[in-house]
């Protein structure tokens, strides 16, 4: 392999590993805070595509930049509100199963709505045509996708190391009962929390959806690969959903060049072997998984 395929073929990892993350923080954000399986995130990166699809084609990508991260936040309260909270306490199964049937109706809403088939989602003109980046020619909205993940991951560190609101954040993750006797509006950071993760899904399925097209089962396909990126980061691990996420797309995109026999199941394999050597995940923590 020549230093220019093994460029662009590290550039495809890396984009691929960036959508893992975007989902991933969403989360690992929300079970590190809430202590929730969210099977219905893979649902929200579906909304997230769908809602800056149809944004993007009446009023310009401009607006669905903007609309699509807000729109999703607010989506994630109304789910916290609606239905989350009453499953803050209950037990992991309940969580799965309620959850995992909202995804799958929501994906059958979206069907009816949307159709069955795959939709293309035409990236931004600007970012259509391959440039030549010096060791070959690669698609910009691809670089678009790095650049984003890597803002959005250090906007949230800035906004969970730096903040009020982070503080108490990682004080929910580390103990939920703890913020509460000390008198912080706990049902209110939950919902915040939730909100941010929904808002992430959305910036990846507005992210994901001109790289991969779209269509009602994207969400369930999203959802897999990026619960393996939680548990092998370590369940409630920001810094691990990352590595993680990066490490899933770097193996993906590699086993396609040297192990294409594998290139779908790498992800299986990879977790088997992280969890067998760290049964917690890379940065997961006693008590936590």
């Amino acid at each position: 392999m020549s230093f220019s395929q093994f460029a662009l073929q590290l550039l495809t990892g890396l984009q691929i590993g960036a959508i893992y993350v975007l989902v991933a923080l969403g989360l690992t954000l929300i079970f590190g805070t809430l202590g929730v399986a969210n099977f219905a995130h893979g649902a929200l990166y579906m909304i997230g595509a769908y809602f800056g699809l149809v944004v993007s084609s009446q009023l310009g990508w401009g607006w669905a930049a903007l609309l699509v991260p807000l729109g999703l936040f607010g989506v994630g309260i109304l789910f916290d509100r609606g239905l989350l909270q009453f499953f803050y306490k209950r037990p992991v199964t309940d969580q799965i199963l309620v959850t995992f049937g909202l995804a799958i109706i929501i994906q059958e809403l979206a069907r009816t709505i949307f159709g069955g088939t795959t939709k293309p989602f035409p990236a931004p003109q600007w970012a259509r045509i391959p440039v030549d980046i010096g060791f070959g020619y690669y698609p910009p909205w691809r670089l678009v996708i790095i650049a984003v993940t890597i803002i959005v991951v250090i906007l949230l560190f800035i906004l969970l190391r730096y903040t009020k609101f982070g503080l108490m954040v990682r004080a929910g993750m580390r103990d939920p009962e703890m913020v509460r006797y000390l008198g912080i509006d706990a049902t209110r950071l939950f919902t915040i929390v939730v909100g941010l993760g929904a808002m992430f899904a959305g910036v990846a399925g507005i992210m994901g959806g001109p790289a991969y097209s779209i269509e009602p089962g994207s969400g369930m396909a999203m959802l897999v690969p990026s619960f393996l990126v939680v548990v092998i980061g370590g369940m409630g691990s920001l810094v691990g959903a990352v590595i993680a996420g990066l490490l899933m797309g770097l193996a993906v995109s590699f086993s396609v060049i040297f192990v294409p026999a594998v290139s779908q199941v790498i992800i299986y394999l990879v977790a088997v072997i992280v969890l067998i050597v760290r049964p917690r995940g890379l940065f997961g923590v006693e008590g936590i998984g």
